[in-house]
């Protein structure tokens, strides 16, 4: 039940931050907003707000299946307007107000991922710090001289906090290969302050190409015991949760890029029955570890929507971008072929996710 709950919560804030973004920009652009509703099929709970903003008369409905939603604004191509609306009717404004209204949706939710990654980190959450753990016979941290215990202070100069950062250090090529410079790591033992020579070893991954190579030192980073609580103020927490979703983004899309070639297998698309399953194991563990999930979410669902698809926002911004290169928006029959061919790739993307799903799930 708690897994149920925790993804119907997600998918259902999820879809309406998305929805939010394209009609809060609508409504600043003075685009009418005929309904603005979360979910599809037949309503729940529909309504008319009593004072509406100027220039607006929409109509809030919640339906009853919660796996999407949207925004319907005045638009000629939709239904009649009148003579004296038509100057208002989204296809009829500028083209960058209409690609405005379009990339709101998804920016909205790389917006909302800023600010709950900013929440935890400014809500304090416990920060597993860098000492090193199970030291692996003959690696790289054995032969430097690194033993269970030591807590790393620098890696080449640079303040280390956390073990994630010490990772992320590792895997990090910092020096080039072949340099004849020492990687200089700081650490701590017994009090003690010692300098040490460590240089992380490129090792493949299992079931990878050459490509799915990472950088490792044989020993456990991080030991789970030896934590201590980390709280930033509320400018640095937002910084933090910037950073992190332009990490994310760099990683998503560096992952999208070697699917497409090659590089990467494609059983790293997850599924609803994934993301069902890690919504409950996240809220299980606590809200800072279930908000770090939704924040994850949302920006995989912004960056998917923002993927050059028809069907998605993407497509849209793709039109857009051809009309402001030709000077001509894109003709139905294009669009109409285009957008059989996005939705066979959405339907192909869903169930190779689906598949993956039911992979693990019977592995």
């Amino acid at each position: 039940m708690i897994t149920l709950l925790a993804f119907l919560l997600a998918l259902t804030l999820l879809i309406a931050v998305h929805e939010y973004g394209h009609y809060r920009m609508a409504v600043a652009c003075k685009v009418p907003v005929l309904v603005f509703s979360i979910g599809f099929g037949k309503s729940i709970f529909r309504w008319r707000p009593k004072n509406p903003r100027p220039g607006q008369n929409t109509e809030f409905v919640i339906a009853a299946i919660p796996l999407g939603g949207f925004v319907q604004m005045l638009d000629t191509r939709e239904a009649d307007v009148p003579a004296d609306q038509k100057q208002l009717a989204f296809d009829h404004r500028s083209l960058k107000v209409r690609a405005a209204i379009v990339a709101a949706g998804p920016l909205a939710n790389l917006l909302l991922a800023v600010v709950l990654f900013g929440a935890v980190a400014w809500w304090g959450h416990p920060k597993v710090l860098p000492i090193i753990g199970r030291v692996e016979a003959g690696g790289a941290a054995q032969q430097a001289g690194l033993l269970p215990g030591d807590r790393v202070v620098k890696v080449d100069e640079l303040e280390v906090t956390d073990a994630s950062q010490l990772r992320a250090l590792i895997r990090e090529p910092r020096l080039a290969e072949g340099s004849e410079l020492e990687p200089a790591w700081v650490i701590e033992r017994d009090g003690r302050r010692l300098m040490l020579a460590v240089r992380p070893v490129l090792t493949p991954l299992p079931g990878q190409a050459e490509a799915g190579q990472v950088r490792r030192i044989g020993a456990v980073v991080g030991v789970l015991s030896e934590t201590e609580w980390v709280r930033l103020d509320f400018g640095d927490a937002l910084y933090q949760g910037f950073d992190q979703v332009k990490q994310i983004t760099f990683l998503t899309v560096s992952l999208i890029g070697k699917m497409l070639t090659g590089e990467a297998s494609s059983k790293h698309l997850s599924g609803p029955l994934t993301i069902a399953e890690q919504a409950g194991a996240s809220a299980q563990r606590g809200l800072a570890s279930y908000l770090t999930f939704l924040g994850l979410i949302s920006v995989s669902l912004g960056l998917l929507n923002l993927l050059p698809l028809p069907m998605l926002d993407g497509g849209h911004l793709m039109y857009y971008l051809w009309e402001s290169l030709t000077g001509k928006p894109v003709s139905v029959a294009w669009q109409r072929g285009l957008q059989k061919v996005g939705l066979t790739l959405l339907i192909f993307i869903m169930a190779m996710a689906f598949f993956n799903d039911l992979t693990r799930l019977f592995n």
